[in-house]
């Protein structure tokens, strides 16, 4: 008997055994129980997520003599035939082969023809992003107004590439990336059908290598069983891809926690020195750190990863995490300019830094024990050593003009209380302004000194003439009858 690959074998023939892709499912079983059912479908998603699958699988449904709640019962005349490729109102078209205008002239001309055998005419265009700009207007008035039971569904991995007049004409629907949990169990599956030998851990590497695509994930597993004479484990795999395993992945990780570069370094070398790709390895760790990175921001991690004992082991603060990411992130933009190697070895010397770095809530502690212990020292300190004062004449001549200085320093003063006393004539408690030096020189105090002349009791009129010519009185007399001199 001709042996049937896994891709083939267990690709799934209703809506039931399909994995994943619950939007999907929802929306074209009840379009089906309901006779809802659209002229145009657009299937965008990622390549190996199941499009072209459900397509059939829609096929087979509004085509079934006997469906069961919107399943196709699989074992009628019309379902046989679909499943060998053989129905005649079933007519799939590589878009990226018959791409150019007079392809879709030859479709549209035989879309007006009815059913042969079934109860719908089905055209699959498949990579329909590849199709001409000039190939999808001919198709447009098809779309728009298509013969009666008649339905067209496009598959594309590039939905940004269909033009917005035919996305109008079709109802969408978006296939994602299947979850690793959801690719692993059917995996799982398939080796107990099959009594292949396998390591859970060889399963999540194979789902990691497949990018969320289940067909991808199944011939992978169909070549590791056969190049493994029916076994699958991490070093078959790990041989087999020419990729490290996850396990040693974490290894590595754990050196740079550790800040253990030697050995980080010697890691590396061995990598190059097997042969093994340096860039899916690098980008393998930098995928893991992230988990690890989302695993210690959350509070309830299990919600939205698959946590497994290598999250809960690392004890890395987030802060050390978060520095070690954008250590690994920053290798992509440096191999741009420098050879790959080169910026592996930089980013783990760069990693030694990582286990000095302190948590937000390590930090806090510090500065709470710092604070505590700060007023301690400051009492010491004052215990052993008084802050001297600074000398008053000092703080002047460093503050005042050399002139208003000297002529201060040449004027006779005295300390008392802290205070520095001078003495000073009228003129020169004018000059220097005293009013504004004691606001400047809280130390500073004065004591105006008038001279004998201006002691002596003058009349009015003497005391203004002596001041409007600034002179001075030799001699002054007094009448006899003058009693008062003022």
């Amino acid at each position: 008997m001709m042996y049937i690959p896994f891709a083939r074998k267990y690709r799934p023939r209703k809506f039931s055994e399909l994995v994943g892709q619950e939007t999907a499912k929802r929306v074209l079983l009840n379009a089906v129980r309901l006779g809802r059912l659209s002229h145009a479908y657009l299937f965008a998603g990622p390549r190996g997520t199941g499009k072209t699958t459900v397509a059939r699988i829609l096929t087979r449904a509004i085509n079934c003599l006997r469906p069961i709640d919107g399943e196709p019962c699989g074992e009628c005349e019309n379902c046989v035939a679909i499943e060998k490729g053989n129905f005649p109102d079933l007519i799939e078209i590589d878009a990226a082969s018959n791409r150019g205008i007079d392809d879709i002239r030859a479709l549209r001309d035989a879309v007006s023809y009815t059913p042969i055998k079934g109860k719908y005419k089905v055209y699959i265009l498949d990579e329909a992003h590849m199709l001409t700009k000039e190939a999808f207007n001919a198709l447009l008035k098809t779309l728009e107004e298509p013969p009666p039971r008649t339905v067209f569904i496009l598959c594309t991995t590039e939905y940004d590439k269909i033009l917005p007049t035919i996305l109008s004409r079709c109802q969408r629907i978006i296939f994602s990336r299947l979850r690793e949990e959801d690719i692993v169990k059917y995996l799982k599956f398939i080796c107990e059908r099959e009594n292949i030998e396998y390591e859970e851990q060889a399963l999540y590497t194979i789902a990691k290598v497949s990018d969320g695509g289940m067909r991808d994930a199944v011939s992978l597993l169909d070549q590791s069983a056969t190049f493994g004479e029916g076994k699958v484990k991490e070093e078959i795999i790990e041989e087999f891809l020419g990729i490290l395993s996850q396990g040693k992945v974490r290894d590595f990780i754990k050196m740079l926690l550790s800040g253990d570069v030697d050995s980080a370094l010697e890691f590396l070398n061995q990598i190059r020195e097997k042969g093994y790709n340096l860039s899916r390895f690098w980008e393998s760790v930098e995928e893991e750190i992230r988990t690890l990175v989302l695993y210690k921001s959350l509070k309830n991690p299990e919600k939205l990863m698959h946590v497994e004992d290598f999250h809960r082991e690392v004890s890395a603060n987030l802060n050390a995490l978060l520095y070690l990411e954008k250590l690994v992130s920053q290798v992509r933009v440096e191999a741009r300019t420098k050879d790959l190697f080169r910026a592996c070895q930089i980013a783990i010397i760069k990693s030694a830094l990582v286990k000095d770095i302190l948590s937000i809530e390590e930090l806090i502690k510090g500065l709470g024990s710092s604070s505590k212990e700060a007023p301690k020292e400051e009492k010491k300190e004052e215990k052993q050593e008084e802050p001297q004062k600074e000398n008053p004449w000092d703080v002047l001549q460093k503050n005042l003009s050399k002139i208003d200085f000297e002529r201060l320093r040449r004027l006779p003063y005295e300390e008392k209380e802290g205070k520095l006393i001078l003495k000073v004539s009228k003129e020169d408690a004018k000059a220097l302004e005293i009013e504004k030096l004691k606001v400047k020189f809280p130390f500073l105090d004065f004591v105006v000194e008038e001279k004998e002349e201006d002691k002596e009791d003058l009349p009015e009129f003497v005391r203004k003439t002596k001041t409007l010519f600034n002179a001075k009185i030799l001699k002054y007399e007094r009448d006899k009858g003058e009693d008062n001199p003022s």
